[in-house]
């Protein structure tokens, strides 16, 4: 899944009325706890309680920027093209969980 995140402040507040580190921190916040509430209920919980007397909880999360989610796309249509047809629905059904943006 493709998700997004976006906070707006007033135009002031971003021309030194704030200063920069500040507004910076706050931005960076204000974008991650978003992107945090968007994840949350698609995350895979692993549980994991090998014979210890603690469970160990755990979830795994790959991050790509757009730029190299590009390219392993193009990649991957230039590939599906030499594979037969029900792996080219499997990696165009792929490609299209991914592109789907949610916010």
């Amino acid at each position: 899944m493709n998700y997004k995140a976006i906070t707006t402040l007033k135009k002031a507040d971003t021309e030194g009325r704030i200063p920069a580190y500040t507004l910076d921190q706050y931005v960076r916040s204000e974008l991650c706890h978003q992107l945090a509430e968007a994840i949350k209920q698609r995350l895979l919980i692993t549980r994991s309680d090998a014979n210890q007397p603690t469970v160990d909880f755990s979830t795994e999360l790959i991050l790509l920027s757009s730029d190299q989610w590009r390219l392993i796309k193009e990649t991957l249509h230039y590939s599906a093209e030499s594979v037969p047809s029900d792996l080219q629905l499997a990696i165009q059904q792929l490609i299209n969980e991914v592109d789907t943006s949610c916010s």
